[in-house]
């Protein structure tokens, strides 16, 4: 069993602290080792990607990473796709899309799920396998046609780092919503956490996001994966409540050091300094987190999530900045 796709959202919201707060620091250390993400990419011969109705190409709209620090305004609506990797690279178990207006003091974010079924010449696959194809100019193109947003910046993480972030915030307090034990000695995996409210360190949050199911039956979450998916995400909230903040400006040597060796990124210092003033004072209130609509559907004995599209469209439409 991997990694649950869903420790990936905290390293995002991780990431977000050192994107909003830490740079500044980082500006003055080691501004050569950030932001060189990779911006030249393979062709992927205008992609071959469909929909999953009718197998029409996306759009050929240009991913402008090449923008002059002009070119993004501090008041206009700025989006991040955050991918969580796999342990070969070659997926990515987390697609998240930041969209923050900086002008409400607001933040947007959008949970995709890694198994929405997409054609890729004429071959229906999961949306975390196009990174494994054609790199991250593939899966962003997927993520602008499903959503309608362009997306600015790019982040890939891997999930070494998770642990050792966590501890060095000080690990996160988190509602843990019931007894959890799940023991798998195959994948050596053992959760064994308690009902209530906790400081979970990075080992202990490691077990939170991961846990689905107990050892017994009728033991887990009622609704499966998504009762985990709810979970993590009240996680998600707790980190911006707890660690978005100028108190942990003094971390950030630390945790770049911690992420430079696991992280891909587009960013450029310059443009942090854009969004630091609104993004400090984030509260947990002002992040809002979606969902992309849609169901499972068993296709060929394959497993797959078919989003809404008309519904995804009009979530974008009512509540994400433009």
């Amino acid at each position: 069993m991997k990694l649950h796709k869903l420790i990936f959202v905290t390293c995002a919201i991780l990431f977000c602290v050192l994107f909003f707060d830490g740079l500044l620091i980082l500006n003055r250390t080691d501004k050569k080792n950030f932001g060189q993400g990779n911006k030249n990419y393979e062709s992927t011969e205008n992609n071959g990607l469909g929909n999953q109705e009718n197998g029409n190409g996306v759009d050929n709209r240009t991913i402008d990473f090449e923008q002059d620090e002009s070119s993004i305004w501090d008041e206009e609506p700025v989006n991040l796709l955050v991918l969580g990797l796999d342990g070969d690279e070659t997926r990515a178990d987390a697609i998240l899309l930041f969209n923050y207006g900086p002008s409400a003091g607001r933040l947007n974010i959008l949970s995709i799920a890694r198994d929405t079924r997409v054609i890729y010449k004429g071959k229906p696959m999961k949306t975390n396998a196009l990174i494994g194809i054609g790199g991250e100019r593939l899966i962003i193109k997927q993520v602008e046609r499903m959503t309608g947003l362009k997306v600015d910046y790019y982040v890939t993480l891997n999930f070494e780092a998770f642990r050792k972030i966590i501890d060095v915030l000080g690990g996160v307090y988190v509602d843990v919503p019931m007894d959890m034990d799940y023991d798998d000695p195959v994948q050596n995996l053992h959760i064994h956490l308690r009902k209530g409210r906790q400081l979970l360190d990075g080992k202990k949050a490691e077990q939170y996001v991961r846990y689905r199911k107990g050892n017994n039956r009728n033991e887990g979450y009622d609704d499966g994966d998504l009762g985990r998916i709810k979970a993590q995400q009240a996680l998600l909230k707790e980190l911006i409540e707890q660690k978005l903040n100028w108190k942990y400006i003094s971390k950030a040597d630390e945790i770049f050091m911690i992420l430079k060796d696991h992280m891909n990124t587009n960013i450029k210092i310059g443009d942090i300094r854009k969004y630091i003033g609104s993004a400090v004072n984030l509260k947990s209130e002002d992040v809002k987190v979606y969902t992309t609509p849609g169901k499972s559907v068993l296709i060929n004995d394959i497993w797959y999530f078919i989003y809404n599209k008309k519904e995804t469209r009009k979530l974008i439409d009512e509540n994400f900045f433009k």
